[in-house]
């Protein structure tokens, strides 16, 4: 007989095998420790069906499954099927028909509960209020605006035209009565969550400033929109981080990179003061500072106005009167680095060869290889961040990356001249009633004269059916931008992502339109002079509040990035406009008629004693140290220096006039192109001298030399 030896560790071997094979099982959790009933309340007119649910939960609080039971604490006014329907009134046997009438055909009013039991678990209960039918709901208005934060309780009252007699007065007079008292609670909402929210009682409390509307509901049935306003601001303080109250820094000069906070305090139309308020801050010049929230950054040398604004969809909601701070004048010292400028030629090159953009180094003076562009271009303008550029080409609308010197075709429809790109590079502006830099307008028929708005983010182009447009201006925050048209209606065409296309009519004929650094104003250069509209309301301002100029026929003008002046140009000299913002004090009540501030103006006029011209291109630094003009036809490039004199330099022999150009972020080197030589020039602003020329090579459809009259350049 063989004996076996029984190992220990056999044993346990064998004991984790069974336990495996489902000793140790566990059970589900079926257990029902709750019951979760909703709504928690319902408002019923008499005879009418609503519905309630039930779910069993267990101990971890999931759903489980259990036969579901519904009970009403009184069976006379509410009944509910197995179903969860609720009756206001008595269920027939069928569970068809709800009667909401007693027996002398009376309708049922009163309350009671809703319970829901399962596996002996009782629900807590919802409460049902029967009542008359209710036809209309009235939310009692408020007046004037509340501040942000601050808390505003609504009143809402059922009214029913079923019970008679109608009151006499009151909020349901004269068609109904007042039966608020049996309803039981409204149900709340409020149309835009961003201006204010509402609780379950009415409370409500003000959020963004804007305007909005508060609902109740009971019964299915909606009142009208009762107003709420949370307060605009009147006056927007934007300054450094830190200054002691009273003290505010409102300028900086900044070494490159360095990061400095901002801070936008608001006093609203009640005169309540926030302090750090949330708001859009903006940089007009991102390649010298950009704002990311409330950090400012150093990026380049040259100046940068920051502005702080109250527009939509960020502030100022339905109300669509952006209010903005003044100005913070950042200039960061010191010489702008290498950067590359580009040129190329709006004529036709010969037949078998592409249209090229050529690109010059700033800092040796020397072309690069050319860069073949999908069609012949007619302009090139570059976003102030200097991230991208766009070109109106023959063959549409064309987007130029710097970094990969990749032209390429965004919208072969868009067949116009670029007026106006933002400063972030997203939005572009084309019009294809504006000229050629050879002086033909791009689309003659006026009845096919388009404007179209490019939007980068979603690649969509926009086409509007306007005539005559010839320039356009985008503010930083980009919530409205103006377009000025020369065919002699008068009109300015506004736009807005937030509002439909918009046309105003200032009379005259416009050349030109730029905003003002701070917001609140555009200008534009007009046969009467220098108009002005309020971005707050569109409104004209009257033409005692227009800036004096040395004569009223103008050219151009642009704004200097780092200061709130507009420099104009006429046909013997420039206008630099030092512009005062007088800002609105509260208490006011901010509205179309009350939104523009007070302004006030100084001029110098600077003449270039040459006579009379016309200029092609008005081109001023963004730290305001240089204004250049480039006159058409006359061999020289005119330099103003705000706050100093006019100085005349002049082109080489065999020039017969610049064609466009650029200047440095810094205002010490314009590049210019120059017709009859066909150079591109680099124009010293600190030496006053033609310092350098860079031969180019374009060729007209004929073979003979083109000028390179589109020149534009890398902001850096």
């Amino acid at each position: 007989m063989r004996r076996f030896a029984i190992i220990p560790g056999f044993i346990l071997l064998i004991a984790i095998f069974l336990a495996g094979c489902g000793g140790g099982s566990s059970k589900p959790n079926n257990t029902v420790t709750q019951v979760i009933i909703a709504p928690t309340s319902l408002s019923l007119n008499s005879g009418e069906v609503g519905s309630v649910s039930a779910t069993p939960e267990n101990s971890a609080n999931n759903a489980v499954s259990a036969t579901i039971t519904f009970n009403s604490s009184n069976t006379s006014l509410i009944t509910v099927s197995p179903a969860g329907l609720v009756c206001a009134g008595v269920w027939d046997s069928n569970f068809i028909n709800c009667n909401g009438k007693d027996a002398s055909g009376h309708p049922l009013v009163g309350t009671a509960n809703i319970t829901a039991t399962a596996s002996g678990v009782t629900s807590s209960p919802a409460a049902v209020n029967i009542h008359n039918t209710v036809t209309s709901i009235v939310v009692d208005p408020v007046a004037g605006c509340t501040s942000s934060t601050r808390k505003q309780q609504f009143t809402a009252h059922a009214c029913s035209s079923f019970v008679t007699p109608h009151d006499s007065s009151g909020p349901c007079a004269p068609g109904g009565s007042e039966i608020t008292s049996t309803i039981g609670p409204f149900n709340w909402s409020t149309v835009d969550t961003s201006v204010a929210t509402v609780d379950t009682t009415g409370l409500v409390t003000a959020a963004n400033p804007g305007a909005t509307g508060i609902f109740a509901n009971a019964s299915n049935v909606n009142s009208a929109p009762a107003p709420f306003r949370t307060c605009m601001p009147v006056r927007i303080r934007l300054h450094l981080n830190g200054d002691p109250a009273g003290s505010p820094t409102t300028s900086a000069v900044m070494t490159q990179n360095q990061t400095l906070t901002l801070e936008a305090d608001m006093d609203d139309e009640n005169g309540v003061t926030t302090n750090s308020v949330s708001t859009i801050i903006a940089s007009n010049s991102p390649a010298v500072a950009t704002a990311n929230g409330v950090t400012l950054t150093a990026v380049s040398f040259g100046g940068s106005g920051i502005a702080a604004g109250c527009t939509p969809p960020a502030c100022g909601n339905n109300l669509n009167t952006p209010i903005y701070s003044n100005l913070f004048r950042v200039t960061v010292s010191g010489a702008s680095p290498a950067t590359t400028v580009y040129a190329t030629s709006s004529f036709t090159p010969p037949g078998g060869t592409s249209p090229t953009l050529v690109p010059i180094n700033t800092g040796t003076g020397t072309a690069g290889t050319a860069i073949n562009l999908p069609g012949t271009p007619n302009s090139m303008v570059f976003a102030s961040g200097g991230s991208i550029a766009y070109l109106g080409t023959s063959a549409g609308l064309v987007s130029f990356n710097p970094a990969t010197n990749a032209a390429s075709v965004v919208d072969p429809g868009v067949l116009g001249k670029v007026l106006a790109v933002s400063p972030n590079g997203t939005k572009v502006i084309v019009s294809n009633a504006a000229k050629d830099p050879q002086g033909n307008v791009i689309q003659p028929t006026v009845p096919s004269q388009r404007v179209w708005v490019f939007d980068q983010t979603a690649n969509t182009s926009t086409a509007f059916i306007k005539p005559g447009a010839v320039s356009a201006s985008i503010g930083p925050d980009g919530f409205r931008d103006y377009i000025v048209t020369n065919d002699g209606t008068g009109n300015v065409y506004v736009f807005s992502p937030s509002l439909s296309l918009q046309t105003i009519n200032i009379g005259g004929t416009s050349a030109d339109v730029a905003t003002l650094p701070s917001g609140p104003f555009a200008y534009v250069a007009n046969s009467a002079g220098l108009e002005v509209i309020g971005t707050c309301n569109n409104v004209q301002q009257p033409t005692a509040n227009n800036p004096p100029t040395h004569s009223t026929t103008l050219q151009l003008v642009q704004p200097i990035a780092n200061s709130d002046k507009i420099v104009a140009v006429d046909s013997s000299g420039v206008d630099v406009e030092t512009v005062t913002v007088n800002p609105l004090t509260p208490p006011l009540v901010i509205s179309a008629a009350t939104c523009a501030p007070g302004v006030s103006y100084s001029n110098q006029f600077i003449d270039f004693g040459i006579g009379a011209f016309t200029a092609r291109q008005l081109l001023a630094s963004t730290n305001g140290n240089n204004v250049v003009v480039l006159p058409n036809a006359i061999n020289k490039v005119l330099v103003a220096a705000p706050g100093g004199g006019a100085t005349v330099i002049n082109l080489p022999a065999g020039a017969t006039g610049p064609t466009s150009g650029g200047m440095t972020p810094d205002g010490s080197t314009a590049w210019i192109g120059v017709a009859g030589t066909n150079t591109v020039d680099k124009i010293d602003l600190v030496g006053n001298t033609d310092a350098q020329q860079v031969a180019t090579s374009f060729k007209k459809s004929d073979g003979t030399a083109a000028p390179p009259d589109i020149v534009a350049i890398q902001p850096k």
